[in-house]
Protein backbone atom coordinates (compact mmCIF):
# COMPACT_ATOMS: atom_id res chain seq x y z
CA UNK A 1 0.00 0.00 0.00
CA UNK A 2 2.95 2.60 0.25
CA UNK A 3 6.36 2.04 -0.28
CA UNK A 4 9.36 4.19 -0.05
CA UNK A 5 12.03 3.50 -2.36
CA UNK A 6 15.41 5.30 -1.39
CA UNK A 7 13.65 7.89 -0.22
CA UNK A 8 15.71 11.11 0.67
CA UNK A 9 14.56 14.61 1.91
CA UNK A 10 16.68 17.07 3.57
CA UNK A 11 18.57 14.84 6.82
CA UNK A 12 16.10 12.42 6.05
CA UNK A 13 18.47 9.58 3.83
CA UNK A 14 17.97 6.63 1.76
CA UNK A 15 14.70 5.48 3.38
CA UNK A 16 13.27 2.15 1.94
CA UNK A 17 10.25 0.44 3.39
CA UNK A 18 6.83 -1.14 2.43
CA UNK A 19 3.55 -1.05 4.29
CA UNK A 20 0.95 -3.35 3.60
CA UNK A 21 -2.79 -3.54 4.42
CA UNK A 22 -3.26 -4.09 8.21
CA UNK A 23 0.31 -3.14 9.24
CA UNK A 24 0.77 -0.99 12.52
CA UNK A 25 3.83 0.38 12.65
CA UNK A 26 5.93 3.03 14.92
CA UNK A 27 8.46 4.93 14.01
CA UNK A 28 10.52 6.50 15.94
CA UNK A 29 13.42 9.35 14.86
CA UNK A 30 16.10 10.79 17.07
CA UNK A 31 14.67 14.25 16.39
CA UNK A 32 11.21 15.88 16.06
CA UNK A 33 12.89 17.64 12.60
CA UNK A 34 13.30 14.31 10.67
CA UNK A 35 10.39 12.89 11.96
CA UNK A 36 8.39 15.98 10.43
CA UNK A 37 9.67 15.28 7.43
CA UNK A 38 8.97 11.89 7.35
CA UNK A 39 5.73 12.76 8.08
CA UNK A 40 4.69 15.57 5.51
CA UNK A 41 6.37 12.98 2.85
CA UNK A 42 3.52 10.60 4.63
CA UNK A 43 0.78 13.01 4.21
CA UNK A 44 2.06 14.25 0.75
CA UNK A 45 2.96 17.21 1.92
CA UNK A 46 6.57 16.90 0.63
CA UNK A 47 8.34 15.75 -2.49
CA UNK A 48 11.41 14.09 -1.87
CA UNK A 49 14.53 15.15 -3.35
CA UNK A 50 15.27 11.48 -4.58
CA UNK A 51 13.64 8.40 -4.59
CA UNK A 52 10.11 7.17 -5.30
CA UNK A 53 6.85 7.12 -3.02
CA UNK A 54 4.56 4.54 -3.80
CA UNK A 55 0.37 5.14 -2.68
CA UNK A 56 -1.23 1.36 -3.72
CA UNK A 57 1.49 0.70 -6.21
CA UNK A 58 1.04 4.09 -7.70
CA UNK A 59 4.26 6.91 -7.83
CA UNK A 60 2.79 9.52 -5.55
CA UNK A 61 4.52 12.41 -7.70
CA UNK A 62 4.41 11.14 -10.74
CA UNK A 63 1.21 12.37 -10.73
CA UNK A 64 -0.52 16.15 -11.45
CA UNK A 65 -1.50 17.64 -8.40
CA UNK A 66 -5.46 17.11 -8.44
CA UNK A 67 -4.49 12.96 -9.48
CA UNK A 68 -2.47 13.00 -6.43
CA UNK A 69 -5.22 14.56 -4.51
CA UNK A 70 -7.64 11.65 -5.86
CA UNK A 71 -5.24 9.39 -4.19
CA UNK A 72 -5.02 11.03 -0.96
CA UNK A 73 -8.96 10.44 -0.93
CA UNK A 74 -7.81 6.70 0.29
CA UNK A 75 -5.75 8.02 2.65
CA UNK A 76 -6.77 9.12 6.79
CA UNK A 77 -4.03 11.98 7.89
CA UNK A 78 -4.56 13.10 11.94
CA UNK A 79 -1.66 15.49 12.40
CA UNK A 80 -0.48 16.06 16.65
CA UNK A 81 -2.46 19.17 16.98
CA UNK A 82 -5.78 16.91 16.18
CA UNK A 83 -5.40 19.20 12.76
CA UNK A 84 -8.93 21.21 13.33
CA UNK A 85 -10.15 24.44 11.94
CA UNK A 86 -9.60 26.86 14.73
CA UNK A 87 -13.29 28.75 14.29
CA UNK A 88 -15.40 25.65 12.73
CA UNK A 89 -17.35 23.54 16.12
CA UNK A 90 -16.32 20.44 16.12
CA UNK A 91 -19.13 18.87 15.05
CA UNK A 92 -18.27 20.95 11.67
CA UNK A 93 -14.78 19.68 11.95
CA UNK A 94 -15.55 16.34 12.04
CA UNK A 95 -18.00 16.17 9.42
CA UNK A 96 -16.41 18.57 6.84
CA UNK A 97 -14.61 16.05 4.75
CA UNK A 98 -17.11 13.73 4.70
CA UNK A 99 -19.33 16.21 2.92
CA UNK A 100 -16.83 17.47 0.81
CA UNK A 101 -15.57 14.00 -0.32
CA UNK A 102 -18.08 11.70 0.01
CA UNK A 103 -21.17 13.98 -0.03
CA UNK A 104 -22.64 12.38 3.43
CA UNK A 105 -24.72 14.74 5.13
CA UNK A 106 -24.88 14.73 8.81
CA UNK A 107 -27.85 12.45 9.27
CA UNK A 108 -25.69 9.40 7.00
CA UNK A 109 -22.69 10.12 9.20
CA UNK A 110 -24.79 10.30 12.59
CA UNK A 111 -24.57 6.33 13.00
CA UNK A 112 -20.72 5.71 12.60
CA UNK A 113 -19.88 8.86 14.65
CA UNK A 114 -21.81 7.79 17.51
CA UNK A 115 -20.65 4.54 17.21
CA UNK A 116 -17.06 5.62 17.47
CA UNK A 117 -17.66 8.13 20.40
CA UNK A 118 -19.90 5.01 22.37
CA UNK A 119 -16.29 3.47 21.59
CA UNK A 120 -14.60 6.24 23.34
CA UNK A 121 -16.96 7.30 25.87
CA UNK A 122 -19.85 4.54 26.58
CA UNK A 123 -23.12 6.75 28.24
CA UNK A 124 -24.14 9.88 27.65
CA UNK A 125 -21.90 12.95 28.22
CA UNK A 126 -18.46 13.68 27.35
CA UNK A 127 -17.27 14.31 23.78
CA UNK A 128 -20.98 14.43 22.51
CA UNK A 129 -21.48 16.97 24.77
CA UNK A 130 -18.34 19.19 23.81
CA UNK A 131 -19.56 19.21 19.42
CA UNK A 132 -20.90 22.71 19.50
CA UNK A 133 -17.23 23.78 21.16
CA UNK A 134 -14.47 25.32 19.21
CA UNK A 135 -11.13 23.82 18.83
CA UNK A 136 -9.49 25.81 21.36
CA UNK A 137 -12.22 25.01 24.22
CA UNK A 138 -11.44 21.60 23.49
CA UNK A 139 -8.56 19.49 25.96
CA UNK A 140 -5.86 17.62 24.08
CA UNK A 141 -7.52 14.11 23.58
CA UNK A 142 -11.04 15.60 22.95
CA UNK A 143 -9.22 17.16 19.67
CA UNK A 144 -7.21 14.22 18.99
CA UNK A 145 -10.67 11.76 19.01
CA UNK A 146 -12.09 14.63 16.44
CA UNK A 147 -9.53 14.35 14.21
CA UNK A 148 -9.10 10.78 13.94
CA UNK A 149 -13.11 10.21 14.37
CA UNK A 150 -13.05 12.65 10.91
CA UNK A 151 -10.10 10.83 9.22
CA UNK A 152 -11.98 7.52 9.81
CA UNK A 153 -15.45 8.46 8.68
CA UNK A 154 -13.54 8.88 5.67
CA UNK A 155 -13.58 5.16 5.46
CA UNK A 156 -9.40 5.24 4.88
CA UNK A 157 -7.44 2.28 3.25
CA UNK A 158 -4.22 4.13 5.03
CA UNK A 159 -4.30 5.37 8.33
CA UNK A 160 -1.23 7.77 9.35
CA UNK A 161 -1.50 9.64 12.44
CA UNK A 162 1.58 11.79 14.37
CA UNK A 163 1.81 11.24 18.56
CA UNK A 164 -1.54 10.61 18.79
CA UNK A 165 -1.18 9.23 22.32
CA UNK A 166 2.25 11.31 23.03
CA UNK A 167 1.07 13.62 26.11
CA UNK A 168 -2.33 11.84 26.45
CA UNK A 169 -2.95 10.17 30.17
CA UNK A 170 -2.97 6.29 30.28
CA UNK A 171 -6.61 6.05 30.02
CA UNK A 172 -7.55 8.59 27.13
CA UNK A 173 -4.45 7.41 25.48
CA UNK A 174 -6.15 4.03 25.64
CA UNK A 175 -9.44 5.25 24.60
CA UNK A 176 -7.70 6.25 21.38
CA UNK A 177 -6.22 3.01 20.75
CA UNK A 178 -9.63 1.51 20.97
CA UNK A 179 -10.70 3.33 18.68
CA UNK A 180 -7.54 2.82 16.43
CA UNK A 181 -7.75 -0.71 16.60
CA UNK A 182 -11.05 -0.92 15.25
CA UNK A 183 -9.47 0.34 11.97
CA UNK A 184 -10.43 -2.25 9.18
Amino acid sequence: MIRFERVTQGPVRNLSFDLERGATVKILFDSEDRKNILFGLLAGLRRPDSGKILFFGEDLFAHAENERLALFRRVGVVPADGGLISNLKAWENLLLPAWYHRGLTAEQAERPVAEMFEQLEPGEGGLKQRMGDLPGQLSLYERRAVALARAMLMEPDILIYDFTFAGLDRDAAQQLMKLTGGFH
